[in-house]
């Protein structure tokens, strides 16, 4: 599915529409985070001296790789199909913050129920700190491509009407 949309630039800047592929950008944003994330959990157990440990703990390399990337994508297609989506109608921009909001409350929920039971209480700061490092990711990813100020502002100038 592609989408057309002009990003507003400076005057100076003139530049024909850009094409978005939901696609490709979904793909592209999940492949990205799950390797990133991928590697930080890994990194985190070999500098810890129990290499893999969490990824043996969750199911083994081959099973939590599979799983881990299928997540990843998906959410990187979710993202990128609610930021097109909010093109046309800049309301949804506040069904993405909203959406986030609960996927951090239930990440907090999970991390609590692995660190009890069995990765320990490192579980927290490394679950927390991976799913910031993607958070600060995606942002920096997606804000490359769509001007997300100006979906914001157009969002609340709809909410003010």
């Amino acid at each position: 599915m592609e989408h057309i949309h002009v990003v507003p630039r400076p005057a100076s800047a003139r530049h024909a529409p850009k094409r978005h592929s939901t696609t490709r950008e979904g793909f592209r944003l999940g492949l990205i985070i799950g390797v990133t994330t991928w590697f930080w959990l890994a990194g985190f157990d070999y500098v810890r001296g129990e290499p893999f440990q969490t990824i043996h703990f969750l199911g083994g390399f081959v099973k939590f790789t599979l799983v881990h990337f299928a997540l990843c994508l998906a959410y990187g297609l979710i993202i990128i199909s609610a930021l097109h989506a909010s093109m046309k109608e800049p309301t949804i921009m506040f069904g993405i913050i909203f959406s986030a909001i609960l996927f951090e409350a239930a990440f907090v929920i999970v991390t609590a129920m692995l660190s009890n039971i069995g990765l320990g209480e490192l579980a927290w700061g490394k679950f927390f700190a991976g799913n910031l490092i993607a958070t600060v990711l995606t942002l920096f990813l997606i804000s490359r491509n769509h001007s997300l100020r100006d979906m914001f502002d157009a969002a609340e100038a709809l909410q003010k009407d």
